[in-house]
């Protein structure tokens, strides 16, 4: 196997590492979101029965809400990196930048 196979070889088994992380990062987003929605209902039931407190039973169940929502927000960043996607302003940026140093 010549050098230029072996970085082919390389890079290859990088990307194919990085989509693993992906997608295990994505199972356990959706694994962990699934048992917090079945419990959500339950928690609730256990604190209206232990705490008298209005106010505290909200603050647990919007708490339960907004962790799939920030968590979605990173694994959206996290997709992005995986899959090289790139903004169109970004990559226009970019070919600008390199015409300018290409002068």
């Amino acid at each position: 196997m010549d050098y230029s196979e072996n970085i082919k070889l390389r890079k290859a088994q990088k990307k194919v590492e990085i989509l693993k992380g992906f997608y295990s990062h994505l199972l356990v987003y959706i694994v962990v979101n699934i048992a917090l929605f079945v419990v959500r209902g339950h928690v609730l039931e256990f604190f209206k029965n232990q705490s008298p407190d209005k106010n505290f039973i909200e603050w647990v169940d919007w708490n339960i809400l907004i962790v799939p929502v920030f968590w979605g927000i990173g694994l959206l960043f996290h997709a992005a990196k995986a899959f090289q996607y790139k903004l169109k302003f970004i990559k226009n940026w970019e070919e600008k930048q390199m015409e300018k140093f290409l002068k």
